[in-house]
């Protein structure tokens, strides 16, 4: 049982993390990139009664039809409903849409005390482990914006907590719960299904009645995806959309966006790649999944007090159940889906593991005082506490420079209000062109339509030609190019006269200086 006292530090970590997590947000003004934007839109919608729908086609490998189409035939629907509920309570803005994700980043200080005190930490190496909460390096701008990251790092991190008590007993509402928290997890993001992997391991630790225990562990898990599993038999007539397998067949990530996705992505075009080239995609994958686990999971410096942690933990179900997760999604992300995984799949998932590597970070940090201390001659309660403060110093000055960097104090390049502030300006270009109804073809389109309000469609991974298709085919009235764009289209990008299809309106800079190209499409080839 947790004492009076210990749940007011617990309340003392979730009121600072609510100034903390607070302040980020104020310095993030837009979601910053297509998956936040893309869930602040949808949850738009779904708070005005527009259902699972989206006013844009990103990709194409459902084969959409048009303009609205069924939501979340790629992406997850809880983090939309998450939106959709703050929206309702704090109104339909941006602002609005971030509160309940504040709340949810707050309470990862808490549950990473709470996790560090399961594994037997003493009540500072607690404290050091919601201090780490509060200051998530690389993660820090992404837990304040309208993405799954704070989500998913509060389901998997309560998940870890709870398997730990569930090994040890038969109580059947851990066990529901346990599947009910992967559901949620599989709601969130498509790779949650990994999160089972953690649950067998906790029932490879639980002593009798296993059966029963997965019996129930499913019950949860079903009755918590059976409400999706019904609309998607309804939207796409399967429990997911066939067209997102399709996936699996990339040679490279940009063809996520290639058009037609039916006829490209297939197994025996990647089958024919031969092995140098597909071992090739998955030899960088793993170099990149791995400089992420070292960089962002482990702050480059606090990953061997993680380490130490987990070795002095090896015994325990918690531990034992994140170290086959990591090991899950770590394979999945560099084997199965390379290209995804490198570009920020690998790191948007491995959210779920911040609140135990805390928490393990905080007792390694006590180990390697005890075994520093003596061989150097110092005291080992002062080394304890240098190490502690070079630690949250560490921490704190990576999530300082990685806010700054996203809220545009230290450069506007990588900036989250970026896109906004260019799609701004296209929409005023295209309005005061007479196009007050208009169907936009852009890299972004979530980005665009949450800037500008107008139905988008995404440009297309292929040559010109295959963009006059995409445009003939769902009726394109006008293209955004920018210095971001298809490689194919270079040649329109640098020489915007010559295309016989399009008609250049307008070319202004983007924040960073590079120029953006407004083109009208002309009467006949698109809508």
């Amino acid at each position: 049982m947790t004492s009076i006292s210990e749940r007011r530090r617990l309340a003392a970590l979730f009121g600072a993390g609510l100034i903390v997590y607070g302040l980020a947000a104020g310095r993030i003004e837009a979601p910053g990139y297509m998956d936040a934007e893309y869930y602040f839109a949808t949850g738009l919608g779904l708070a005005r009664g527009d259902g699972f729908t989206e006013p844009f086609v990103w990709n194409y490998l459902a084969d959409p039809v048009g303009i609205p189409a069924p939501s979340h035939a790629y992406w997850q629907p809880l983090a939309t409903v998450l939106s959709a509920l703050s929206i309702l309570a704090f109104g339909p803005t941006f602002r609005g849409a971030q509160a309940l994700g504040v709340v949810l980043a707050a309470s990862l200080a808490p549950l990473s005390a709470r996790l560090a005190f399961s594994l037997g930490a003493r009540r500072g190496e607690a404290w050091i482990a919601g201090g780490l909460a509060l200051a998530p390096g690389f993660f820090t701008p992404y837990f304040v914006t309208t993405d799954t990251f704070a989500l998913f790092a509060a389901i998997g991190g309560i998940l870890l907590w709870q398997l730990d008590e569930a090994a040890r007993t038969s109580a059947a509402w851990r066990w529901v719960g346990a599947g009910m928290l992967v559901g949620l997890g599989h709601l969130a993001r498509a790779d949650g299904v990994l999160l089972w992997v953690a649950v067998l391991v906790a029932l490879g630790a639980s002593k009798r009645s296993r059966r029963r225990k997965l019996a129930l562990s499913l019950a949860g898990y079903v009755a918590l995806m059976l409400p999706w599993w019904v609309r998607n038999l309804g939207a796409f007539g399967a429990l997911y959309d066939p067209g997102a397998a399709r996936a699996l067949w990339l040679l490279e990530y940009d063809e996520l966006f290639a058009y037609p996705a039916s006829t490209l992505l297939t197994f025996a075009r990647w089958w024919a790649a031969g092995p140098a080239a597909l071992v090739g995609h998955r030899l960088a994958a793993s170099a990149a999944n791995l400089q992420s686990v070292l960089a962002v999971n482990g702050y480059v410096l606090l990953l061997p007090a993680m380490i130490v942690g987990g070795w002095l933990h090896r015994r325990s179900a918690t531990v034992r159940a994140g170290a086959a997760f990591g090991m899950a999604l770590l394979g999945a992300m560099t084997l199965v889906f390379p290209f995804a995984g490198a570009r920020g799949g690998f790191f948007h998932s491995s959210a779920a593991l911040m609140p135990l590597l805390w928490a393990l970070t905080s007792v390694g940090l006590g180990d390697l005082a005890s075994h520093m201390a003596p061989r150097l001659g110092w005291d080992a309660g002062r080394t304890r506490g240098l190490l502690a403060f070079v630690s949250m110093a560490l921490a704190g000055g990576l999530s300082t420079w990685v806010l700054a960097g996203k809220a545009g104090v230290i450069g506007e390049v990588e900036s989250f209000s970026r896109a906004r502030d260019t799609y701004v300006r296209a929409s005023e270009v295209l309005r005061s062109s007479g196009a007050e109804q208009a169907l936009v073809a852009v890299i972004d389109p979530p980005g665009f339509h949450v800037a500008s309000g107008y139905p988008a469609i995404a440009l297309p991974f292929g040559p010109e030609s295959t963009l006059r298709d995409v445009a003939i085919r769902y009726g394109v009235d006008w293209v955004v190019l920018e210095w971001d764009h298809p490689r194919q289209l270079d040649r329109l990008y640098r020489e915007p006269s010559a295309s016989a299809w399009l008609c250049l309106t307008d070319t202004f800079d983007d924040p960073a200086g590079r120029p953006v190209r407004i083109f009208r499409v002309l009467d006949g080839e698109g809508s």
